[in-house]
């Protein structure tokens, strides 16, 4: 097929397949290379934490270290994040550089960074990249893309974001299971499994709460003369949520497990420690038994829902310490629908 005009001559070295096509390739200029200046608004030790970033296969050798050192630079300028998120990003930014320069025959980050470049690569990318991957990589480019041209590209909030439905929740079948399954167990399996179905399904616990509860996070209310457990559990902004606990056997087993487990943690190991997903290591250990196993946020979720349907969405927000109802709209079949009669009592006996 023949070369449009306005393409330069084939190379005797053929680009990478994975070298996005370019309509025209703008005219460059001999010119000293510039990268990102090295400002006191880098954080030395987030990009001393990026040492080690030397290698980016399938492109030109020329454009290798200018391209990783303008993506730590710039990306150290970008919000705070995990090391692995920012050594991702790094060679994400890093590769588009190094690829766009080749493009253009010379290392320019600010011509690369027009919001029209980072475009066409995202486009081409997303031919072979699946959806989430995509959805990483414009999240990466568009965040450096503000810094080098903020004019051109969407503020950080008006990004579409995907609806990523939440876990289904536990069937009350499955649940049932469970409870009946957990008397038959050896002792040590039976009580994990114990404490991971009451604090989910009686207090709405997540599975990474249980690298902090003990005996002490768990104490002791009276409602109509009737005991009642209070679990007190994290908040993802910090601080702790008090959570009562309705069903009266999950209350007193939670209470008798308190007595005994005092500062020690409720979901131990043999060494008294908790496991890393310590609630993965239960429903592993059930599967390898045979059993069904269960997942801890399909649990929660469960409560969740029942939680709705009993309490005003200002309170279940509250002890469920999330900021919006998403997981009751994704399940909308799993809640009842009130007659006029009952919503009108409802409304009624309910008037704060």
């Amino acid at each position: 097929m023949a070369r449009h005009p306005a393409m330069a001559a084939a190379s005797p070295n053929e680009p990478d397949p994975h070298t996005p096509p370019v309509q025209d390739k703008p005219a460059a200029t001999k010119r000293r290379l510039e990268l990102p200046a090295f400002g006191p608004h880098i954080d030395p030790d987030r990009y001393a934490r990026l040492n080690g970033i030397d290698v980016l296969r399938g492109v030109k050798k020329a454009y290798v270290a200018p391209s990783i050192e303008t993506g730590k630079r710039l990306w150290c300028l970008t919000d705070e994040a995990t090391s692995y998120t920012d050594r991702d990003a790094v060679r994400t930014v890093a590769r588009f550089l190094a690829i766009d320069a080749d493009r253009m025959d010379a290392f320019n980050f600010k011509a690369s960074f027009r919001r029209a470049n980072v475009d066409t690569y995202l486009n081409y990318l997303q031919t072979y990249r699946p959806a989430r991957s995509m959805r990483t990589i414009r999240g990466q480019l568009y965040a450096v893309g503000r810094l080098v041209h903020p004019r051109e590209y969407p503020q950080r909030q008006a990004l579409a974001q995907p609806h990523v439905p939440r876990t289904p929740a536990a069937s009350p079948k499955l649940i049932d299971e469970l409870y009946a399954l957990a008397p038959t167990l050896p002792t040590s399996l039976s009580q994990r499994l114990f404490v991971v179905l009451d604090c989910c399904l009686g207090a709405g616990a997540r599975a990474g709460d249980f690298k902090a509860l003990t005996g002490h996070s768990i104490s002791q209310a009276s409602w109509d003369g009737e005991p009642v457990a209070i679990v007190s559990l994290p908040n993802n902004a910090g601080g702790h949520r008090q959570v009562p606990v309705a069903d009266v056997e999950i209350s007193q087993r939670l209470l008798a497990l308190a007595s005994t487990r005092k500062s020690g943690f409720l979901l131990r190991n043999a060494n008294g420690e908790v496991e890393r997903n310590a609630t993965n290591r239960v429903a592993e250990h059930l599967r390898n038994r045979g059993y069904r196993g269960f997942d801890a946020s399909a649990l929660r979720n469960r409560w969740l829902i029942e939680m709705a349907t009993r309490v005003p969405a200002a309170l279940m927000l509250q002890l469920a310490d999330v900021q919006t109802a998403q997981i009751l709209s994704d399940q909308r079949d799993h809640l009842p629908t009130f007659a006029l009669q009952h919503a009108i009592a409802l409304t009624k006996e309910n008037t704060l």
